[in-house]
C-alpha cells in the first residue's frame, strides 16, 4: 500500500469541493461507495460501479455528480509492449437514475476525463521514500510531467494529450429488484445490466471505440448496525479500436465487498475492496497483466432526506490502480413526473 496523506488529500480535497456535491433517499443504509478504479488503461474498458441493490420507487427521480482525483504512474517494458504512464487524472461522473416502476430502474452515466502532468510528484516521492513504500521509478521521470502511451511492437495504441476535459465513454443500465428487505427481513438483491457505449475518443484513449456488456448481482445484507454488500459481476469486453496494433482483451469477473456502519441517523462508515480480472493478460507488463485490487474507505453522510454526501479515500493492493484516488459524491432525488 502506498500512502494515507493528509497533505495531499487536503489540497485535492479543497479542489473538489469546488466543484460540487451528492447521494441517496432517505433510508438508514446510503453505502455502498460508487467509486470506480480510475487505472488510465482501464477507464476505457467496462468496469464494476458499486451500487446498492435498493431501487427507487416509481416515479422517483434521482441526480447524481461524483469526483475523482487519482495518480497513475507505469514505466515498464516488455519483449511486445512499452508503457509510461505518468499522470494525474480527474474523473467527472454525472448520473440521472428514473423509477420507471417500482421494480425497475434506468440508469444513465456521463463520464469526462482531464489527464494532466498534476502537481504531487513531489509530495508522493518524499512520501515513499520515508516510509519505504515503492516508488516504481517514479524519481527517475521529471517531476510534474506529463507521459502517456501503450506502445505494441513499436506502435502506438492512442495519442493522449494532457490538459483538458474530454467526454469519455458512457454507459446505460437497468436494474431489477429480484428480494426486497420488506420480503426477506435482511436482504435485498437485484440484477443489473449495464451497456458501455462508446461516445470517448478512442484515438487519445479515452474510449475502446466499442461497446461493452456487462451483468452484475447486486446484494445486501443487514445485520444489526451493520451493512454486509456483496456483488459479483461478469463483463464482455470487445477488442478496442486503435491507432495501429491489435489489442485482444479478455473478458472480466469482477467482486465488490465491503461492510457498512450505521453510526447514527445521518452518518455511516464504509469499507470495501473493489477486484476484477486485467483486461489484458499477455503484454508482459506487470501492472497491466495483474488483477485489479483497490480498498476504499470513506463515509456517507446524510445532508436532508433527498440530498447526502459520500467521500472515499482509495488505496491500490495490486499494481493494477492508481497510486491513490480521493473521491466526493453527492445526489438529489425528488419526485418527476410518471410515464
Amino acid at each position: 500500500m502506498n500512502s494515507s496523506c493528509l497533505p495531499r488529500l487536503t489540497a485535492v480535497i479543497v479542489m473538489l469541493l469546488l466543484t460540487g456535491p451528492i447521494t441517496g433517499w432517505a433510508e438508514s443504509e446510503l453505502g455502498p461507495l460508487q467509486v470506480k478504479n480510475q487505472f488510465a488503461p482501464h477507464v476505457m474498458f467496462l468496469t464494476p460501479l458499486p451500487e446498492s441493490p435498493k431501487l427507487l420507487p416509481q416515479g422517483k427521480f434521482q441526480l447524481s455528480a461524483g469526483v475523482d482525483y487519482s495518480s497513475v504512474f507505469v514505466n515498464e517494458s516488455s519483449r511486445n509492449w512499452t508503457a509510461l504512464i505518468d499522470m494525474e487524472m480527474l474523473a467527472l461522473r454525472l448520473s440521472a437514475t428514473y423509477g420507471l416502476w417500482d421494480r425497475v430502474n434506468l440508469s444513465l452515466h456521463g463520464v469526462w476525463l482531464s489527464m494532466n502532468s498534476g502537481f504531487l510528484d513531489g509530495f508522493l516521492d518524499e512520501y515513499h521514500n520515508t516510509f519505504g513504500f515503492p516508488n516504481y521509478g517514479r524519481e527517475k521521470r521529471p517531476k510534474n510531467e506529463f507521459a502517456y502511451y501503450l506502445k505494441k511492437n513499436g506502435q502506438d495504441w492512442f495519442r493522449p494529450q494532457s490538459g483538458g476535459v474530454y467526454f469519455a465513454d458512457s454507459t446505460a443500465e437497468a436494474k431489477f429488484a429480484l428480494l426486497e428487505e420488506k420480503e426477506t427481513g435482511f436482504f435485498t438483491g437485484s440484477l443489473a445490466y449495464t451497456i458501455k457505449l462508446p461516445t470517448g475518443d478512442y484515438d487519445r484513449g479515452y474510449g475502446s471505440g466499442r461497446a461493452d456488456h456487462g451483468l452484475f448481482l447486486l446484494t445486501q445484507s443487514r445485520v444489526s448496525s451493520f451493512i454486509i454488500h456483496f456483488s459479483p459481476g461478469v463483463i464482455l469486453l470487445t477488442d478496442p479500436v486503435t491507432l495501429g496494433p491489435a489489442v485482444p482483451v479478455r473478458n472480466l469477473y469482477s467482486a465488490v465487498g465491503g461492510v457498512e456502519y450505521l453510526l447514527n441517523d445521518s452518518w455511516n462508515l464504509l469499507a470495501q475492496l473493489n477486484y476484477y480480472r486485467s483486461p489484458f493478460g499477455d503484454t508482459g507488463i506487470k501492472q497491466l497483466d495483474d488483477d485489479s485490487l483497490e480498498l476504499a474507505l470513506g463515509f456517507t453522510c446524510r445532508l436532508t432526506p433527498q440530498t447526502g454526501l459520500e467521500f472515499a479515500f482509495c488505496e491500490d493492493l495490486s499494481k493494477s490502480a492508481p497510486d491513490f484516488n480521493v473521491h466526493l459524491r453527492v445526489n438529489f432525488t425528488s419526485e418527476f413526473i410518471e410515464f
